[in-house]
């Protein structure tokens, strides 16, 4: 493996494989209960609600040619002797993210009014491509998996309130797949503002005789994004 090659594969990477990225950002759940009674009937009274998100994450490339470069390793070999494979890898970033959500509802039935209040935290992991489009503008797309938990909820029936502490739909560990698309604005070289918009569902199956409740959260907010070089 000749030197020059690392060096060609270098430069061709350096652009985006030598930052790590710290994210915070804040906005708005909007929370569907995708609720199905024990005989299997869809709910159509609950109605999503406005929740508070806050977020924050870090995101780094999938290599680092600085890294490769110093210890000229079998990594470093294989890319350099695959350089339209490094090209596509260079795009490629992963995040792990802190969250703290309220997935909320409202709704009435049989004009007995509903009202679901909670709070989780939990992390994110997410995988995808960034890519410039246009004068310091990017876009990013992840696939990403959530794992949440409840750490206060009440639901409200008319004017009394229960916890939903040991409810077994609300309690449990709450696992969200789904995908987010952001758009960043580079501010200087090492701040970029970015809006950001992700949907994802837990996917419990309904069995005959017990009720099922799936939360389908769509989120909407804006961020700031820091780069070390």
């Amino acid at each position: 493996m000749h030197k020059s090659k690392l060096l060609i594969i270098v430069l061709l990477l350096s652009h985006s494989l030598t930052a790590q990225h710290w994210k915070w950002d804040m906005g708005l759940n909007n929370t569907v209960y995708d609720f199905k009674s024990s005989t299997g009937i869809a709910n159509d009274y609950m109605k999503p609600v406005g929740g508070v998100h806050i977020g924050f994450a870090y995101n780094k490339e999938l290599i680092d040619t600085t890294e490769l470069i110093s210890k000229f390793s079998k990594t470093a070999i294989f890319f350099g002797n695959h350089q339209k494979l490094a090209k596509i890898t260079s795009y490629f970033r992963y995040e792990i993210g802190l969250g703290i959500n309220q997935f909320n509802s409202v709704g009435d039935i049989q004009n007995i009014a509903l009202n679901y209040q909670t709070n989780f935290v939990g992390l994110t992991l997410g995988f995808g491509p960034e890519v410039k489009i246009y004068k310091g503008f990017s876009l990013a797309l992840r696939g990403q998996v959530g794992v949440h938990k409840m750490l206060a909820g009440t639901q409200q029936i008319n004017n009394r309130y229960y916890s939903l502490a040991d409810n077994e739909m609300f309690s449990p560990l709450q696992v969200f797949p789904g995908y987010s698309v952001e758009l960043h604005k580079s501010l200087s070289d090492k701040i970029s503002a970015y809006v950001h918009y992700s949907t994802s569902s837990t996917m419990r199956s309904w069995s005959a005789g017990k009720a099922t409740l799936n939360f389908v959260p769509t989120t909407l907010s804006i961020g700031l994004k820091i780069s070390k070089f």
